[in-house]
């Protein structure tokens, strides 16, 4: 392990030489946005049940072998609603990987704590009020009679997480994201930056044994991982990945050893979705499923593009795709149509996305 400075480090490093290169997290960012705008719309379907992400309900998991073990139409929905709801933690394992290589490693070396927030917090919160405003605007005009809630105001200046219930976070969609990956740019600038790797194994291991003392159905649970519980395991695998891993490491770049541990990875990420304490440690499995999917696709020139191009558009689709749900969300009784629901859902989240790009796109990149 390293030590608090950290002398072992190449600073010289390329992109190049890195784990993950810019062309590899750009493919990881078109799973996590095909993962996330799907997800977000099936598990709205009758007969799909909502997967295990905030806590841990034996009830979903019933409900899914049901279904496996007497298909019907709706299977393919479960499937997508077991599997497809942690394209968020990839997206926070892309978070510690990048913010370690920059400012550990690149050009971001020596940004005071101050400037570090200042700047990642104004990001956040420009990106995040684009969105809740397009959403709030639909919205108001599908639900005339529903009032704004208090906590909203919470939610623009990102401290909706903090706020004391867990009954109103997901109202306005998946934007719950940005306050949660805004605490852990402080807690990444203020704890684990340029630390000791203890640091972040302390924190990961803390985070999981306070999880596991809480009701697995419990509020207290589902507050604790909307505000960084959920989080800190991917993000400290994404900051030690970028510490220690180079694009030799583990053989990746070999198709058979790539292909086995996803296959292995796979079936631990399956296995530990069916107890409460295996489910705590499961974007272990989550984050090396990926890796070496991207690993796999990397190779295959159609599926490189296709998720290429995702990945760039993620962060627009990201924000854009709750409020193309919330028109969707009036049709959800009609379960006969469920695939082509999905299909135009698509296309016009892709095709607003595109339209609406250049205004919600920085003209000065982050790298």
């Amino acid at each position: 392990m390293s030590s608090h400075k950290q002398p072992n480090r190449e600073v010289g490093a390329t992109i190049n030489d890195t784990f993950l290169s810019r062309a590899e997290c750009n493919i990881m960012r078109g799973f996590a946005i095909i993962f996330i705008i799907v997800d977000n719309m099936t598990h709205r379907f009758n007969g799909v049940f909502m997967d295990n992400e905030y806590n841990f309900m034996w009830s979903s998991v019933k409900g899914f072998l049901n279904n496996l073990m007497h298909p019907d139409a709706t299977l393919p929905f479960n499937l997508i609603s077991f599997y497809c709801p942690y394209g968020l933690m990839l997206f926070v394992f892309l978070s510690g990987y990048c913010l370690t290589l920059k400012y550990e490693k690149g050009n971001g070396r020596g940004t005071s704590s101050k400037v570090f927030i200042a700047n990642h917090y104004k990001k956040l919160f420009v990106m995040q009020l684009k969105g809740l405003a397009l959403f709030l605007m639909v919205y108001f005009i599908l639900y005339p009679d529903k009032g704004v809630r208090s906590p909203l105001v919470f939610q623009f200046l990102l401290l909706g997480n903090l706020y004391p219930s867990t009954s109103w976070f997901c109202i306005p969609g998946p934007y719950w994201f940005f306050g949660m990956i805004m605490e852990m740019y402080v807690i990444y600038r203020l704890l684990i930056y340029n630390r000791s790797d203890w640091v972040a194994i302390a924190l990961t291991v803390f985070s999981i044994v306070v999880m596991a003392f809480f009701d697995p159905e419990g509020d207290m649970l589902s507050y604790l991982r909307i505000n960084g519980f959920i989080a800190m395991l991917p993000f400290c695998m994404g900051v030690l990945a970028a510490r220690h891993l180079n694009a030799s490491s583990f053989s990746l770049n070999k198709t058979s050893v790539s292909a086995g541990i996803f296959l292995l990875a796979f079936v631990l990420l399956t296995a530990s979705k069916f107890n409460f304490y295996s489910w705590l440690i499961m974007p272990i499995f989550i984050i090396i499923t990926a890796v070496t999917l991207v690993k796999l696709f990397s190779k295959v020139r159609l599926l490189d593009s296709a998720f290429s191009w995702l990945g760039a558009m993620s962060g627009v689709l990201f924000v854009i795709h709750p409020t193309v749900r919330e028109i969707f969300f009036v049709r959800m009784d009609d379960t006969s149509k469920y695939y082509a629901m999905v299909l135009v859902y698509l296309l016009i989240t892709f095709g607003v996305s595109m339209i609406l790009k250049p205004a919600f796109t920085s003209k000065k990149k982050e790298e």
